[in-house]
């Protein structure tokens, strides 16, 4: 397989985790503390993260072809929550859990926290 010659020299050249020849094995890899799994002699691709994370992208048709091959999706499907706003009622898609007000009402909402704080301290500060 020629993909596999390619990946071999890409690991060579560019993983981080791949050391040689080191305490005696051959084509070492510290991240598994064990010879690198490209490097085995079967011809089933084996299945590396940091790999496929770190040094894969480097060659972008090289990723391409791996990515098909293997069914490896190439974005992760992650779809935002649609969320009501508690102040308008109208529905957005939420940055995070936490989040309760539209783009619109979330600069008001600031504005009156604001507000009913700084009335708080004023009235203490006042009291004393």
């Amino acid at each position: 397989m020629q993909n596999k010659n390619s990946i071999k020299r890409l690991v060579k050249n560019n993983c981080a985790c791949y050391l040689g020849t080191k305490h005696g094995i051959p084509n070492y890899c510290c991240l598994q503390d064990s010879p690198c799994i490209f490097f085995s002699q079967n011809d089933a691709l084996p299945r590396c993260t940091y790999f496929e994370n770190g040094v894969l992208p480097m060659d972008e048709k090289l990723d391409q072809e791996y990515k098909f091959k293997r069914n490896v999706e190439t974005e992760p499907k992650t779809a935002k929550p649609r969320v009501n706003c508690t102040r308008c009622g109208g529905t957005f898609s939420a940055n995070s859990n936490r989040q309760k007000y539209c783009d619109k009402c979330r600069g008001r909402a600031r504005k009156e926290s604001i507000r009913t704080r700084v009335r708080k301290f004023r009235q203490k500060d006042s009291s004393m």
